[in-house]
């Protein structure tokens, strides 16, 4: 793959298509594609409380049954967790500013960005500055999405 490619998936919709019967074969897709030169971003809303505690939020994506060691075990690298600031009343600005943020410390442009997420508004924010967004429904529409990465990285 000639160019650098950005993959940021909803932390929640990785777990909830890793819980499935799907799971296994939802890290060895995304192991795939960081083999083939995706770098992997997980996002997630910012926590309204940072703890030390266990059983907190970066349990999901650290601890020892996280998304991180699942694709580890499937020979695959998760790059980093992104974590979008929240507000209730400058929402939207937080999307699009997390958005560029996240393409500034990448160093990469728009049309090399995909994103996978449930929440609509981000999906419609990344689509207005330019990212190939989709806004999941459903376990199945995920894989079928990375599947055509794949396509995309192993012509």
């Amino acid at each position: 793959m000639a160019e650098q490619q950005l993959l940021m998936i909803s932390r929640d919709d990785i777990l909830r298509a890793g819980s499935g019967k799907q799971g296994d074969r939802l890290f060895r897709t995304l192991a795939r594609l960081t083999r083939s030169g995706f770098q992997l971003l997980a996002t997630a809303p910012q926590p309204d409380d940072w703890s030390r505690e266990h059983g907190g939020p970066d349990d999901a994506l650290l601890g020892p049954e996280s998304i991180r060691k699942r694709l580890a075990d499937a020979g695959g690298v998760l790059d980093g967790i992104y974590y979008v600031p929240r507000s209730l009343f400058t929402q939207r600005r937080n999307r699009e500013a997390a958005l560029n943020d996240i393409m500034k410390r990448y160093g990469i442009v728009p049309g090399h960005c995909h994103l996978f997420s449930s929440s609509r508004r981000f999906v419609e924010a990344a689509s207005e500055l330019g990212i190939d967004a989709t806004a999941l429904t459903s376990d199945k529409q995920l894989m079928q999405g990375l599947k055509g990465l794949l396509k995309q990285a192993d012509p």
